[in-house]
């Protein structure tokens, strides 16, 4: 009689415990996995995880595998169950997983926010590095330059850190909502 309660609240356990382990496994997983290129955005360092795979955040991703930063899902090793089944175009090469120094996961884009003193500053910008302008707001200092490929915005955010009239250039990133599929 008292072998069945002791056995389901032992079975309870078992399955609390291995939901909590897929929760920790996935983000630690990503997190040991950028080993890649590094950049900073203000005072946060940031590394990429070459080999994770980018795709829009749904429900196809394998429970404990993938980790969600803003509208991405972000999973190691081979493309998601639904890019393999054809459902889902296969990774971009304009999205890449990194990890923040602290651990937390991001998106980076192949987009490139630029801080200016001078609007014509900009514009220089955009032909030096072969961008192309997607935002420009001089009276805030801000653009945007967008370009075909992480890397190529990486490249590019090495030449404007130097330029005159140039106040920051750094990565356009999707934030976190850091939960386990």
């Amino acid at each position: 009689m008292k072998t069945l309660p002791v056995l389901c609240v032992s079975l309870l356990g078992m399955v609390l415990a291995s939901g909590a382990q897929a929760q920790t496994g996935a983000p630690e997983s990503l997190r040991q996995a950028a080993t890649g290129a590094s950049f900073t955005i203000g005072d946060t360092q940031f590394r990429l995880a070459p080999s994770a795979t980018v795709t829009a955040a749904d429900a196809s991703a394998d429970p404990g595998q993938a980790v969600v930063a803003g509208k991405y899902a972000l999973a190691l090793g081979a493309a998601p169950a639904a890019a393999k089944r054809g459902l889902a175009a296969a990774p971009s090469p304009k999205l890449a997983a990194a990890v923040s120094q602290t651990g937390e996961p991001v998106v980076v884009t192949s987009s490139v926010n630029v801080y200016f003193d001078q609007a014509s500053v900009l514009d220089e910008a955009v032909r030096r590095t072969g961008g192309r302008l997607t935002y420009a707001s001089a009276i805030g200092g801000k653009g945007t330059i967008e370009f075909d490929s992480v890397q190529q915005a990486l490249d590019a955010v090495a030449k404007l850190q130097g330029q005159a009239g140039i106040k920051e250039a750094s990565p356009k990133i999707e934030q976190l909502e850091n939960m386990v599929l």
